[in-house]
């Protein structure tokens, strides 16, 4: 046989190629499987502004070091403290609890590591880099935020963070909604929407982890207040 290598040295690398493959296949999966969230995270909601993932945290998991391309939201639903290194090797233990907000521009490094006992969930908000065309507002009417019983927790050049509490005799006032916006249940509870004609919807439950994302403006002019609990929220407001 002509050539460089003989029939021998042939079948020797064929027989050596699977083994390559297969030292390097789990190598790339790692690679493709970091991310800055729980690697079991699931994506339960999608939309032209948000990416919604849900997943639970466990001792020990980490996150793996990747580049974020999104702005990225994080709410805990329950508590916890984590590991966070960064690309220069230092690191620091970060406590959250129930409700707490992490925000993450887009660019960061880190890696994050659950370091307490019981395994903790959270709902991550990835902010796609986009900018779409706002719904207009036609009457002027008060838009979603600001409301009664919020607090504004942080805000950027694109987005503002709510957190909501749906009391008992607190009427919301007349508004409608023009702004792209998500959120996640912290309590559980049952609030009702009533048009201007006096028109009352069905009350609508709430429990812990439910999540929206609203793609429509609703430009009806209505009112909210709680029927049952104390619903609560965090809510992210695309501008």
């Amino acid at each position: 046989m002509s050539g460089r290598f003989g029939r021998g040295a042939i079948s020797r690398l064929i027989l050596l190629l699977p083994l390559s493959v297969l030292w390097l296949f789990p190598s790339m999966q790692a690679q493709e499987a970091a991310h800055q969230f729980p690697p079991d995270a699931k994506k339960v909601q999608d939309s032209e502004a948000f990416a919604i993932w849900d997943g639970t945290w466990q001792k020990g998991k980490s996150s793996g070091m990747q580049k974020l391309e999104m702005d990225q939201v994080s709410v805990a639903l329950g508590d916890g403290a984590f590991k966070v290194t960064r690309p220069d090797g230092t690191w620091s233990i970060e406590a959250q609890r129930l409700g707490s907000v992490r925000f993450e521009p887009k660019g960061t490094m880190v890696t994050k590591e659950l370091v307490s006992d019981a395994p903790t969930r959270v709902v991550v908000f990835q902010i796609k880099n986009v900018a779409p065309t706002p719904w207009p507002n036609k009457d002027g009417l008060p838009g979603h935020f600001p409301r009664v019983n919020t607090t504004k927790l942080l805000e950027t050049d694109r987005i503002a963070v709510w957190d909501q509490t749906w009391k008992a005799g607190e009427q919301i006032t007349r508004h409608v909604h023009v702004h792209r916006v998500a959120a996640v249940f912290l309590d559980g509870g049952r609030i009702r929407s009533t048009s201007d004609q006096g028109v009352a919807g069905q009350p609508f439950a709430r429990k812990l982890g439910d999540v929206i994302n609203s793609t429509t403006p609703n430009l009806d002019p209505h009112t909210e207040e709680q029927v049952e609990g104390a619903p609560r929220a965090i809510w992210v407001q695309l501008k």
